[in-house]
């Protein structure tokens, strides 16, 4: 594939698009989430406050089956320009919380195209693109979202991952979560997300050259919250800010940690995996 055929021309015309979805938020998928987590929370009841990062329950995808293409597609397929790269890398998000969406409440979410640059990397192609989704309930804005996603070419051969960074502090607060195939199927079927980087071996390995099925960057971000959730239980959340910093695969016991920040206002996050290399870093704001 050349330069040309993904020109930023092609598809200057997506960047500002939008879509609006319109959703209920329901109990039943709070409940799987809370089972998915192990947590033994309270049956959720009209006008509770969802936890962050709950949203991901709702807006589920529509697109056709017919429509999904090679890689099986993907929770925000509504929204991607029709890049002729096969391979998506989640590659981060930022989280901003303004006031408590809750279970029986009328959600609708705005989501934009704000970025979308290419370049030629060692590898080919690339293009970089960041989605922002804003989110309403009855009061007006509730949360806002910006995932960073990174389009390239099917690699012709195994690649070395980034360099393995260590924890960047002892950790406060740990987990651990054995990362096998149910845990990124139940978490796919929360998202539906039907990428086959999550479930289909063959494909995983033999097309996309990764080692293994990958533990999906949202999954990551998800654990991450709750721990701060199960530490911090009366603090409510702001802000969340995580980046990806080396692919995670199924079959890894994840070490999912963080510790405070002195002034106790926020706290620092980060995923390990089974070698203690770090897969993601975060983190939180806290408010009042």
């Amino acid at each position: 594939m050349t330069q040309a055929s993904i020109d930023l021309d092609s598809f200057k015309s997506y960047i500002g698009r939008k879509i609006e979805h319109q959703d209920l938020v329901t109990v039943s998928p709070l409940e799987r989430l809370s089972a998915w987590l192990d947590r033994e929370d309270p049956a959720p009841k009209p006008g509770d406050a969802i936890a962050p990062g709950a949203h991901l329950l709702y807006f589920l995808s529509t697109t056709r089956q017919s429509a999904l293409g090679a890689a099986g597609g993907n929770p925000r397929d509504d929204l991607e320009p029709p890049i002729p790269l096969q391979r998506k890398v989640w590659a981060g998000c930022r989280m901003a919380f303004y006031q408590p969406i809750r279970v029986g409440d009328e959600i609708r979410r705005v989501g934009e195209v704000k970025t979308l640059t290419t370049k030629v990397g060692r590898s080919g192609p690339l293009v970089f693109t960041t989605f922002r989704d804003e989110i309403f309930g009855p009061k007006g804005l509730a949360m806002a979202e910006e995932m960073d996603i990174i389009f390239r070419e099917d690699p012709k051969a195994v690649e070395a991952p980034p360099p393995p960074q260590a924890r960047p502090a002892e950790p406060s607060w740990r987990r651990s979560v054995q990362a096998d195939p149910p845990l990124l199927f139940r978490f796919s079927a929360l998202t539906y997300n039907s990428h086959r980087i999550h479930y289909d071996y063959l494909y995983t390995t033999q097309v996309e050259k990764y080692p293994g099925l990958l533990v999906t960057g949202p999954l990551q971000a998800v654990l991450l919250l709750d721990l701060a959730r199960r530490n911090t239980a009366s603090r409510p959340i702001t802000e969340f800010s995580c980046r990806a910093e080396r692919p995670v695969f199924e079959g890894a016991l994840i070490s999912v940690e963080g510790t405070p920040s002195t002034d106790g206002a926020g706290a620092r996050l980060w995923t390990l995996d089974q070698s203690d290399a770090m897969g993601m870093t975060a983190s939180i704001k806290f408010g009042r």
